[in-house]
């Protein structure tokens, strides 16, 4: 998992970089279609889906008050860094804001969670109609941006990091369904006496670095974008 999650964020990493070249005209390639797009997209599901797991191991190592608590703590704490981040994106590029990124989006995850455990019997029916509703709601017609943490923008809304409740939290509801089933399909092979290997096995030399990422996603989240401006400003770029 520290694996796969490293990997996202490494595209995270790469698809910013090029979409920072484009805005300061030092490349042509559109990020916003095509193969980079795909990169993007791929990447955000690959870490939602992960946080759907991440939930069901939470669950299934505490008991229910410690994950609950510890569900609630995190998310009051990606919701503080999502704040900020949409009050620094209002200064520096105005419209274009952070008005609700993948970080409002987790951080609303991890306070639902406990309701959404609850609910997990129904996770894969709940995940794809949330994911549906995402595909319905972008082509509702809507007036004002008060709903568009919900997936209803106003036609032309324009955003540089966008993450709506539908479709994606039905990824992360669709990661709590598929943590389930790999959490049978793990204790079917104990029971069988075949230790999941890709659970108990030390990862290979080449992918610790993967997981490295993975394990310090927030902090290379937070920082790789003030990082790369840093550079572009040294070079002679500003985006003031």
């Amino acid at each position: 998992m520290d694996a796969l999650r490293g990997i996202a964020v490494a595209g995270m990493v790469a698809y910013h970089f090029m979409w920072d070249l484009n805005f300061f005209g030092l490349s042509s390639v559109d990020v916003t279609r095509g193969a980079w797009r795909v990169v993007a997209r791929a990447g955000a599901a690959i870490f939602l889906l992960l946080v759907g797991v991440s939930l069901n191991l939470a669950a299934s190592r505490r008991p229910s008050p410690a994950y609950e608590r510890q569900w609630r703590a995190r998310g009051l704490k990606l919701w503080g860094w999502a704040l900020l981040i949409s009050v620094v994106t209002r200064q520096a590029l105005g419209e274009w804001f952070v008005l609700f990124g993948i970080l409002h989006l987790i951080g609303t995850a991890l306070l639902l969670a406990p309701l959404l455990w609850r609910w997990r019997h129904l996770s894969a029916v709940l995940g794809a109609a949330m994911i549906a509703g995402g595909q319905v709601a972008r082509h509702i017609p809507v007036s004002g941006p008060w709903l568009v943490p919900l997936g209803l923008a106003p036609a032309g809304y324009q955003t540089v990091d966008y993450f709506p409740v539908l479709p994606w939290l039905g990824v992360v509801v669709a990661g709590l369904y598929l943590g389930q089933r790999l959490d049978l399909v793990g204790r079917w092979l104990a029971a069988h006496g075949r230790a999941p290997l890709l659970l108990v096995a030390s990862p290979p030399v080449w992918l610790r670095p993967a997981c490295s990422m993975g394990r310090h996603s927030l902090a290379i989240y937070l920082l790789h974008q003030p990082l790369l401006l840093a550079g572009f400003w040294i070079c002679g770029y500003s985006i003031w």
